[in-house]
């Protein structure tokens, strides 16, 4: 059983964003046990029983000779690959959950057969997840893909992905493996403003170099997501690794998935080993955005060290999260944020202008210079057209500033009515040990406590849900992690 075991749904704005819980449930396996509990005929598998096994061996051995479908139905409700499966044939395997389905291990369409994936087939709030080693992987770009109704054009390599971004701005785009974009130098975002559905399906695309000097600049695998149909569009289920942004005029935007978010969700991306650097005065960097104006994050987390110059707003995930940008949830963010005199730094968000943050967390050290607003979650909390909030959330990284710096536990200034609860941080590893400043311009500001750091590892804080988060001394150095994003 893995950590993804039950999943649920949670509405905002309109839009559907599932999270997975540790909740019971009852589950097909494509595993290498006997096929038990499953009933197959005339090319499709359905499960007869709340567990049922279907053995990979017998899977490949009827797609060898023509189309499969593998059906959950309303009694093991979801489906889990468990074992890796490869075929090598013309034939279509169709995943049909009743919920959700989680890819644990590779699943390899060799030949220019096709896979069709869909959830929710009679049940709600499922949704689709690759953990771990789990990904899809096809050999041929000729073979077909269609995820719940929809229909995506393959890329193989950098050249592919690139020229698609930019020639089909608004299709869907999945990628057909990892992607290596070393070797090549990009002065901008190697793809402008998309517009699609850009699926990863759990696919890495890792050494791309952004390096740039003008004004105002973009920066980022892309430099904008503006889809055509903000409520339904994804960038989702990519992991990107060793990419170097690098911006030095003033006023860019730079993150390494894009520099600017204007709608549509951004869910399970995942970001190692890189940087993001934009030094220009009045810029604004993120570890994997770096101006939320509209959309969603949820599910991801950055490990990309980020720095800033002068005038400036830098976070670990975001570097300016706008209330239209709304919300970031289930996310993390462990990178050093770095940024200049008169910046906002946080560990999670620099500059917060009335989004919801929740479920969230930052481990990253966080520092400022003069005159600047310093926190361990979010450098500057401000009003935006309604308030922003903050809840069950936590910091637990370094926190410094020059003269006149705001410098706080949490947040580094909070200057909105916000809605602050359960919001937690690190009394000894932040070197902020003073229980009051959970806010570097209000005293003992309200919802934010600080707690040692033996407490913060003995036992989930008040108001954290068991169902969202977990606790073990072997997993995220014993700090609460979450359940459906937890650190790999």
């Amino acid at each position: 059983m893995t950590r993804f075991q039950r999943c649920a749904v949670l509405s905002l704005s309109g839009a559907s964003l599932v999270f997975w819980t540790t909740a019971a449930s009852a589950f097909l396996h494509i595993s290498k046990k006997a096929t038990a509990n499953v009933s197959c005929s005339a090319g499709v598998c359905a499960a007869t029983a709340k567990q049922a096994v279907l053995n990979v061996s017998d899977l490949a051995n009827m797609l060898a000779s023509g189309d499969v479908t593998v059906q959950s139905g309303n009694l093991a409700q979801d489906i889990e690959i468990d074992a890796p499966l490869t075929w090598a044939s013309t034939s279509r395997l169709t995943l049909d959950s009743y919920r959700s389905i989680t890819f644990n291990r590779p699943v390899i369409v060799a030949g220019t057969g096709a896979l069709t994936i869909t959830t929710n087939d009679g049940g709600a709030g499922g949704d689709y997840a690759f953990v771990g080693k789990g990904h899809v992987e096809f050999w041929d770009e000729n073979s077909d893909l269609n995820i719940n109704g929809g229909s995506f054009f393959l890329v193989k390599n950098m050249r592919a992905l690139v020229h698609a971004g930019n020639r089909r701005g608004g299709d869907n785009i999945a990628l057909m493996r990892n992607i290596n974009a070393g070797g090549t130098t990009y002065g901008d975002a190697p793809i402008g403003d998309y517009g699609g559905w850009l699926e990863g399906l759990g696919n890495t695309i890792s050494n791309l170099t952004v390096n740039n000097s003008l004004n105002s600049g973009k920066l980022g695998l892309m430099r904008s997501y503006s889809p055509d149909f903000p409520l339904v569009a994804s960038i989702r289920d990519i992991r990107l690794k060793n990419f170097q942004i690098t911006g030095t005029g003033s006023e860019t935007k730079a993150g390494t998935l894009m520099g600017q978010s204007l709608g549509g969700s951004v869910h399970d991306v995942h970001v190692s080993e890189s940087s993001v650097s934009s030094t220009g005065v009045a810029s604004e960097a993120g570890g994997l955005i770096g101006d939320a104006a509209a959309g969603t994050t949820s599910g991801s987390d950055s490990a990309a060290v980020i720095s800033v110059g002068n005038n400036s707003s830098a976070g670990g995930l975001i570097g300016t999260q706008e209330q239209f940008g709304t919300p970031i949830d289930r996310s993390f963010a462990t990178g050093a944020v770095s940024g200049g005199d008169n910046s906002k730094v946080g560990g999670l968000v620099g500059e917060n202008i009335g989004a919801p943050i929740t479920n969230s967390y930052a481990t990253g050290s966080v520092s400022v210079g003069n005159s600047s607003q310093v926190g361990g979650l979010v450098g500057a909390n401000e009003e935006g057209n309604i308030p922003p909030s903050i809840g069950t959330s936590y910091s637990t990284g370094t926190v410094t500033g020059g003269i006149g710096a705001l410098v706080g536990g949490s947040l580094g200034a909070d200057v909105a009515d916000s809605s602050i609860s359960d919001l937690y941080w690190d009394l000894d590893t932040s070197g902020i040990s003073d229980p009051s400043q959970g806010a570097g311009n209000v005293s003992n500001d309200h919802g934010i406590t600080g707690v040692s750091d033996s407490q913060l590892k003995s036992a989930l804080p008040a108001g954290f849900d068991r169902h969202v988060w977990g606790q073990d001394p072997s997993i995220n150095n014993g700090y609460p992690y979450l359940l459906g994003n937890a650190p790999q």
